[in-house]
């Protein structure tokens, strides 16, 4: 059952996903219908979700639940990445890229995962700079530790 985003409780399970480039607002509306189609038919075991998503920054997609009132399974967390899926071979975006996210004077700048410790080296990158952590699990952590230094992140290995 498709709610709105701001109605969901702080604990809602969350999962971000980052496309592969910038979306236009076409695409994000396109994507929205059809997410909302689905979401509002997500199931887990037979009973209804009670979820929503967001995107944020024109490039990262939010899908929350309300696990309180019914535990996503397994089977429903892999129909919301088929979902994805289909969008990426309908409008050729990936929303499973793994880059690094991180603010440059309010912009946001990408590098491979890879490329973490010579982004260090090569100042681009300080123990100041504001990565996006896509491994927060709650909407509370997403609200509250998604932005985090680098010093405060997985990085935090090259600055000591």
């Amino acid at each position: 059952m498709l709610v709105a985003f701001n109605s969901l409780p702080d604990h809602s399970k969350v999962w971000v996903y980052q496309a592969n480039r910038i979306l236009h607002e076409t695409e994000i509306n396109e994507i929205t219908d059809y997410l909302s189609q689905q979401v509002a038919n997500w199931e887990s075991h037979g009973s209804p979700l009670q979820a929503s998503f967001k995107f944020f920054y024109d490039k990262f997609l939010v899908l929350a639940v309300n696990a309180d009132l019914q535990e996503p399974s397994g089977c429903s967390i892999d129909s919301s990445t088929k979902w994805l899926k289909n969008i990426q071979q309908t409008l050729n975006i990936d929303f499973f890229d793994r880059s690094i996210a991180y603010f440059e004077n309010e912009t946001l700048h990408f590098f491979p995962v890879l490329e973490a410790k010579k982004q260090v080296l090569a100042g681009k990158v300080s123990a100041e700079t504001t990565l996006l952590n896509h491994q927060v699990n709650t909407l509370s952590d997403l609200k509250n530790n998604w932005k985090l230094k680098a010093s405060d992140s997985f990085m935090k290995k090259y600055f000591v």
